[in-house]
């Protein structure tokens, strides 16, 4: 039997300030505020990389998720840095993301995530992460819109914040 050790997480307050480290089972069974990164990965011609979340993810599961990412896990002090690690775990991917800056996504009433959010556009063959991605759609924002009770609800947040600045130009150059 191989010896898992357990991944330990920054909790964070309303700050976006580390307050403690505990282990991932934790944070998720006390629903903690913690970090994520957040990438929406678009292939420049108005289509999105969606996941769908394998059946053992330990939240939301099965579900759709409109980012690729992930929780940032203890001693990843660079978000861009988690981003790309997520991203190539997830995909298989490698390209230039653009930092959009720290977001609070309050995703319930109880708590949080505060989100690194990126995005980068990529056209190319993907590799699924067997243990995270079941499969991967290529989605419209519309799509994604009139979809959204198949998504985890912090994605569609991070999705919308993102769509907002490629409408409003500020993406560009």
């Amino acid at each position: 039997m191989e010896n898992y050790m357990e991944e330990m997480v920054p909790v964070v307050d309303e700050n976006n300030r580390i307050v403690q480290v505990v282990p991932r089972s934790v944070m998720r069974r006390n629903e903690m505020p913690h970090r994520a990164s957040y990438i929406v990965l678009g292939d420049g011609e108005g289509r999105f990389y969606i996941e769908r979340r394998t059946m053992i993810k330990d939240y939301c599961p099965g579900m759709l998720d409109a980012c690729v990412g992930g929780v940032v896990q203890d001693g990843e002090d660079d978000i861009a840095l988690s981003a790309e690690r997520e991203l190539q775990e997830e995909l298989g991917v490698r390209t230039e993301l653009k930092s959009l800056g720290w977001k609070k996504l309050q995703h319930k009433p109880e708590t949080f995530t505060w989100a690194g959010v990126f995005y980068g556009e990529y056209r190319g063959s993907i590799v699924m992460q067997q243990s995270e991605v079941d499969d991967v759609l290529m989605l419209t924002a519309e799509e994604v819109y009139a979809r959204a009770g198949e998504f985890t609800p912090d994605s569609l947040i991070a999705f919308r914040f993102v769509q907002e600045k490629l409408k409003s130009g500020s993406l560009n150059g």
